[in-house]
């Protein structure tokens, strides 16, 4: 009885071993050729969005944002990057958005997908304005490859602003831009 068993768990081991030398076809092999580890990246994207919950706070009806993410490739298709940006509120409100930025990409098929994630802060280009304390926004995109380091990327998500006295608002973001790889040319 001890015999079967024994056997069983062997060829069981051989197997399983065995199966990771063969190669495969990873869904996570990514079309866009420059996520990979240690090679800087730049996004630049436009973001507009329009508010959901409280509409009668000044700045709380809608949002435009240019940013410009510098990041750099974390592990296989993970990047992370620190961001500045210019924001333009409904009332003539005008913060400068400090963030971080992670993104992770993936394929699905022959499309190209992410999710992203920025949390930071707003600084102030005035005293008198009583600006969110901390911002978040998770979401998701798609990315169109267009040369050997210049690819364009359109996506959606959810920006979230928070005080510390317990209110936030939020928008629904849509967010478009490109994105450029600092890589070496390969030989």
């Amino acid at each position: 009885m001890k015999k079967p068993a024994l056997l069983s768990f062997l060829v069981f081991m051989a197997a399983y071993s065995l199966s990771f030398s063969q190669t495969k076809n990873d869904s996570t092999d990514s079309k866009v050729d420059f996520i990979s580890k240690l090679e800087f990246i730049n996004f630049t994207e436009i973001n507009v969005g329009l508010g959901l919950v409280i509409k009668d706070v000044d700045y709380a009806l809608q949002v435009v944002n240019l940013s410009s993410i510098i990041g750099i490739g974390l592990a296989r298709n993970l990047t992370g990057g620190i961001g500045i940006g210019y924001s333009l509120y409904n009332a003539d409100v005008k913060p400068i958005p400090l963030f971080i930025d992670f993104r992770y990409f993936t394929n699905i098929g022959k499309i190209t997908i992410f999710a992203f994630g920025d949390c930071g802060i707003p600084l102030s280009t005035s005293e008198t304005v009583n600006l969110p304390k901390l911002f978040a926004n998770p979401g998701i995109g798609m990315v169109g490859y267009i040369g050997d380091r210049l690819s364009i990327n359109f996506g959606t998500g959810l920006l979230t602003q928070f005080w510390f006295d317990s209110r936030h608002d939020s928008f629904i973001i849509i967010k478009s831009g490109m994105i450029y790889s600092f890589k070496n040319k390969k030989d």
